[in-house]
């Protein structure tokens, strides 16, 4: 028998139009804009949550998350789990039993004919913590082999062949402050690094006066009072609703477009890899 969790309605009360435009005016000169922007983050949180097929939303290395990802597994263990990770890294888990955390999976290539020379070496990695709802799933998956694990990012091979072919093209990865100031924030050994799981939103400005506003240092210490704290303890479609949120103000206001751009091509191959796994495995989504 399937059992299931009854879909809450966020923000009961605060969806009028009215509510939204009279809140814009309080806090804003651009009323009409900011408007805007709360009601597309409202529908943003609603339809995650309508989704037939359960979105897990995650801080990568967030201890909140593992948490509340262990306690919905205890709850109701599902048929099967999709990962946001590429596809082709799934085959290095086989090691993870023998090694110690943190470690992380890595894609790596000393030479690339296929690509520019300018970007040999090239390297990917997918960090895995303790605190890491992704180490919680995997977990669960080895000791439950009925739930099956699926990662459903594209390829390493895809996640080049999607950049424009040229030798600069890789820089733009680089975080802003490696940009700036010449370190190697972006580099992991003698190669530029893409990492899976970034948090930190892109957009400077957005992320400076997140802070500021906050009276706060920096990113991580904003993150971790007014998210972290809120959401360790709250019930698990609080938790939700939190993350939503945060994800779609993050998706609106702290990405740049061309962040935006590849991550919508990027969430279009996953959900074809997760309703492709589906049907070939016939299972209902809400499983």
């Amino acid at each position: 028998m399937r059992r299931t969790c009854p879909a809450p309605r966020p923000f009961s009360g605060a969806r009028g139009p009215d509510q939204l435009q009279a809140t814009a005016e309080t806090f804003s000169a651009d009323a009409a804009a900011l408007a805007g922007i709360l009601h597309g983050l409202v529908g943003d949180v609603e339809r995650a949550l309508g989704e037939p097929l359960e979105v897990f939303p995650v801080a990568h290395h967030s201890p909140s998350s593992a948490l509340h990802m262990l306690r919905r597994l205890q709850a109701r263990p599902p048929r099967a789990i999709y990962l946001e990770c590429c596809e082709d890294l799934q085959a290095c888990l086989e090691l993870l039993p023998e090694c110690k955390l943190p470690v992380a999976l890595q894609a790596f290539a000393s030479r690339a004919e296929a690509f520019p020379s300018a970007w040999a070496p090239l390297s990917v990695v997918c960090p895995i913590t303790e605190f890491s709802a992704e180490q919680q799933v995997i977990a669960y998956c080895m000791q439950h082999p009925e739930c099956e694990l699926v990662f459903v990012d594209r390829s390493v091979d895809h996640w080049f062949q999607w950049k424009p072919q040229d030798d600069h093209a890789l820089e733009a990865d680089l975080p802003e402050e490696a940009q700036d100031d010449g370190d190697d924030a972006g580099l992991h050994g003698s190669a530029l690094g893409v990492q899976i799981g970034a948090l930190e939103p892109t957009f400077r400005q957005f992320s400076e006066t997140l802070v500021k506003n906050a009276r706060v240092a920096h990113f991580s210490e904003w993150w971790d009072q007014y998210v972290e704290e809120a959401a360790v303890d709250a019930g698990y479609q609080d938790y939700r609703q939190i993350y939503f949120l945060i994800g779609s103000l993050f998706r609106r206001l702290g990405s740049r477009d061309r962040d935006r751009e590849e991550d919508e091509k990027r969430e279009r191959f996953m959900w074809t890899r997760i309703k492709q796994h589906l049907q070939a495995n016939s299972i209902d989504p809400r499983d």
